[in-house]
């Protein structure tokens, strides 16, 4: 996969902007095409148009100035979350840059609730930024890739390879173990002590994270990619923003399902709230099991 043709729907609000940033700066890294998407109630009233096209055709030139081919069109009728879709996958496109929040046309939707429809119903990985991410993009220097075990957590492997292939980031992968559950009836007499007991089934759990991430960071390295391994002990959802926050990463990778995911998935649920809390932009991916309701492919094949 390749990041070439990036999608960034505009609503002519400062927030929804704030996607564009991202957009600029990997589209530079990775050679990509932007394109500025505007969806419109009705095609009847010429001023409104004439209003939003002058507007997309403003961001398009600054973006053309700094080198980026940039292609700008206003659809209209239905649902927002549903055009954008719908034009994603006519033009298909790489990777849809999208804040969570923000007005969507003259409805006054929040755009949070456009870009959860929006990665409830694509097949192209979302990046979400929130308000607060700051305005222009330094680098990617830090990409933070979390992983739990499974094929479905791994299916993010290739996407934060790549960026980081294009922006020549660091990939750390996490690997976050739980506080195992120790039988609250067992008898302070029975040794090892309850404390022990525990102590040592969390060591063993982060040993065999360790193992596992070593593996999946071999792999990684073999595309030339630097990596390296952290193991945490935690409640996951915490483990993995504190991880972001405590090393500044630049951005957030992981496996997300749909709105009609398959709720077994654990993981996919705490991508969701990871992209809700984390300050970071979260790259959002869905693997080919949920689209497709088909078996799930190894992130290496």
């Amino acid at each position: 996969m390749a990041y070439k043709k990036l999608l960034v729907p505009l609503d002519g609000s400062p927030l929804a902007e704030k996607a564009l940033p991202y957009a600029t700066y990997i589209a530079k890294k990775h050679g990509s095409e932007i394109f500025l998407l505007s969806i419109g109630s009705a095609p009847g009233s010429e001023r409104i148009t004439a209003l939003s096209r002058a507007y997309l055709e403003l961001k398009a030139e600054k973006l053309k100035v700094e080198g980026i081919k940039t292609t700008t069109e206003i659809v209209y009728g239905g649902g927002v979350a549903d055009r954008i879709v719908e034009y994603a996958e006519k033009n298909d496109v790489d990777m849809i840059a999208i804040c969570t929040h923000g007005y969507s046309g003259f409805k006054r939707l929040m755009l949070g609730s456009v870009a959860e429809k929006v990665i409830g119903s694509t097949n192209c990985p979302v990046l979400m930024i929130r308000p607060g991410s700051r305005e222009e993009v330094i680098g990617l220097g830090r990409i933070l890739l979390p992983l739990d075990g499974s094929f479905f957590s791994e299916a993010a492997v290739p996407y934060a390879a790549e960026m980081a292939l294009g922006t020549g980031a660091t990939i750390t992968l996490l690997a976050v173990t739980e506080v195992p559950n120790v039988p609250s009836d067992r008898s302070p007499d029975i040794k090892p002590s309850w404390e022990e007991y525990r102590e040592a089934l969390t060591q063993e759990a982060k040993q065999q994270a360790e193992v596992y991430l070593n593996r999946v960071k071999a792999e990684i390295e073999k595309k030339k990619v630097k990596v390296v391994c952290q193991v945490v002990v935690g409640d996951i959802s915490g483990g993995i923003c504190d991880v972001a926050d405590c090393q500044n990463v630049d951005m957030v990778v992981m496996a997300t399902h749909g709105r009609t995911g398959v709720s077994r998935l654990v993981f996919g649920s705490v991508a969701r709230r990871i992209a809700d809390e984390s300050c970071q932009p979260v790259l959002l991916v869905r693997p080919e099991e949920d689209r497709t309701g088909g078996p799930l492919k190894n992130a290496d094949s």
